[in-house]
C-alpha cells in the first residue's frame, strides 16, 4: 500500500523541473508489480539520483525491506538523503556514495532484487557484479535499455549517444545469452529488462 503519494509527487515535480531522470510511470507500474509479487527483503539499487526509486520501492513494500543504493554525485547524495529522511524510511535505506564500479566489487551480501538505473554505458560492466550479488531466483531489473529507441534503431547514432547505445546493445546481447539468467525485454517506458537468476 503506497502511503507517500504526496512526497513522491513532489519529488517527481522536482525531477521534471530540474531535469533529473527518474523511472517513468509505466516502468514504475512494472516495478511495483514485481515487488508485490516477489516481496524482496533486500534490494540493491545502482543510481540513487534524488532517492525517488528507493523511497518508492520501500513504500510499496511497506517499509519491510532494506535497500542499499549507490550514487557517485555528492550533490545528489545530499538531496537524496534529505528526501529519504523526509519520507521517514531512513532506517530502511542506506546510501553508499561513490562510483558503482569501485563499490560493487566490495559488496559481499546477496540481494533478492537489483534495480539498475545509472549510466547506461556502464550496464555491461555492472552486470557480472549483479549476477554475483543477486540470489538464486532473484530479479535484476534494468531501466532505459531502449534509450529512446536508439538501441534497436539505425546503426547511425549521434556521437553524443554512441557510447551509451553501444554499451546498451552489448548489454542486451549479453543478457539474452547469459547462462545464469532468464531475461525478457519489455518495450515499456524507455525499455526495461527483467532477468531472473536460474
Amino acid at each position: 500500500m503506497i502511503i507517500l503519494n504526496n512526497i513522491l509527487e513532489q519529488l517527481e515535480a522536482y525531477a521534471q523541473e530540474n531535469k533529473v531522470p527518474i523511472i517513468l510511470k509505466s516502468a514504475r507500474d512494472v516495478l511495483q508489480l514485481l515487488l508485490l509479487a516477489a516481496k524482496p527483503k533486500s534490494i540493491l539499487e545502482i543510481g540513487t539520483a534524488i532517492g525517488f526509486s528507493s523511497i518508492f520501492m520501500t513504500d510499496v513494500l511497506g517499509g519491510d525491506v532494506r535497500i542499499d543504493t549507490i550514487e557517485m554525485n555528492p550533490d545528489m547524495v545530499q538531496i537524496a538523503w534529505e528526501n529519504v529522511k523526509r519520507s521517514k524510511y531512513d532506517s530502511c535505506i542506506r546510501i553508499i556514495e561513490g562510483d558503482a564500479l569501485e563499490i560493487l566489487p566490495l559488496l559481499t551480501k546477496e540481494y533478492d532484487f537489483i534495480f539498475m538505473d545509472a549510466a547506461k554505458s556502464k550496464y555491461i560492466d555492472f552486470l557480472p557484479h549483479c549476477v554475483r550479488l543477486v540470489k538464486k531466483d532473484g530479479i535484476i531489473l534494468s531501466d532505459n535499455v531502449l534509450y529512446k529507441g536508439m538501441t534497436n534503431g539505425p546503426d547511425l547514432v549521434r556521437h553524443k549517444q554512441r557510447t551509451a547505445v553501444t554499451g546498451l546493445r552489448n548489454f542486451l546481447e549479453e543478457l539474452k545469452n547469459h547462462p545464469d539468467l532468464k531475461t525478457v525485454i519489455l518495450d515499456i517506458g524507455d525499455g526495461i529488462t527483467v532477468s531472473v537468476k536460474k
